[in-house]
């Protein structure tokens, strides 16, 4: 069960979030003319802009991973770490293999090092064209995500930890159910967003916002089906760090820098038609890409962690002794 406590904390974080979020949004509703992007880009304002620009995730990865390697800790804890890394991970290699060309442009190759994998485009099949640093941004962009909140957890929000004797006392089949709040937070958020696609004030109305679907399941999948075990386990201050350091980097990182340069853009008919002009008309879902990450990462480590943490699933705890003679 959810303790008064941990309910408490969700419920604080949730107002600390509409509290920050709401005169943000306000003030931004003001402008109405959106700011002009970087051109022309023959000039190349930023030489290498992107690729640099990945310390803004590799230093406080390489800190605070740094940090963890000095400490004892469990060492089911650290392989729930690394699969929920791997997991999440995959699904950024995933968008941007499959659906990069769809939703995304890349304009200034001289921002990166002009390395490129293969991506998918439904229109030209596989094409060598998506820049290397695309990689970095979602894999360090995870391991940012994950460290913060196990740092805040077992660190900073230390005394809000919560015990992870429960864990060993669940069976297999605790750990998968149906979230019903979460299947129907999910449908709404999706629905309205199919509405203003169809009927809002741009041009762009044929067709699905492509990239919001795909956020909503990378947030809500995870939430729909292992949401009630995990929320048993999630320190909600260490999440609110781990949230709100996610969501002031990606915000100065595409909002001043990355985007205003072209060092990624958008695929206008694929998004929902909501543009932030005070960000020279970044796609609103830029924002719920990392709120997205932060939500989903989190649960599938607390739920990895739980079920390393079931007795008969291996683990550190030392074999039995050999019977004597």
């Amino acid at each position: 069960m959810q303790t008064k406590a941990s309910r408490t904390d969700f419920i604080v974080m949730v107002a600390m979030i509409l509290v920050l979020g709401l005169p943000f949004a306000l003030t931004l509703m003001t402008v109405k003319e959106p700011r002009l992007q970087v051109a022309p880009l023959e000039a190349n304002p930023t030489p290498l802009g992107y690729t640099w620009s990945l310390s803004l995730f590799i230093i406080p990865v390489l800190v605070l991973a740094t940090w963890l390697s000095c400490r004892k800790y469990s060492l089911i804890q650290k392989k729930a770490f690394w699969v929920s890394a791997a997991a999440i991970t995959a699904c950024g290699f995933g968008l941007d293999m499959f659906f990069g060309l769809t939703f995304f442009t890349f304009d200034n190759p001289a921002a990166t090092l002009d390395r490129h994998f293969w991506g998918y485009s439904f229109a030209n099949g596989w094409q060598q064209t998506i820049p290397i640093e695309e990689l970095g941004f979602y894999s360090f962009g995870v391991l940012a995500v994950l460290l913060a909140y196990v740092w805040g957890d077992e660190f900073w929000f230390g005394a809000y930890n919560v015990d992870d004797g429960p864990r060993r006392e669940l069976r297999m089949r605790d750990l998968a159910s149906f979230h019903i709040g979460s299947a129907i937070f999910g449908a709404l958020v999706f629905g309205l967003g199919l509405i203003y696609k169809k009927f809002g004030p741009h041009p762009w109305h044929e067709g699905l916002p492509g990239y919001f679907l795909f956020l909503i399941a990378i947030a809500i999948t995870p939430s729909i089906i292992f949401f009630p075990v995990a929320r048993r386990f999630i320190n909600w201050r260490a999440f609110s760090l781990a949230f709100l350091f996610i969501l002031f980097v990606s915000l100065f990182w595409e909002a001043t820098i990355a985007f205003p340069y072209k060092w990624w853009g958008f695929q206008k008919p694929q998004m929902l038609g909501l543009f932030i002009n005070g960000f020279c008309g970044l796609p609103i879902e830029e924002p719920i890409l990392w709120m997205a990450v932060t939500w989903g990462t989190v649960i599938v480590y607390e739920t990895v962690y739980t079920w390393l943490s079931i007795p008969g699933i291996k683990s550190e705890r030392p074999p039995p002794a050999a019977a004597g003679n």
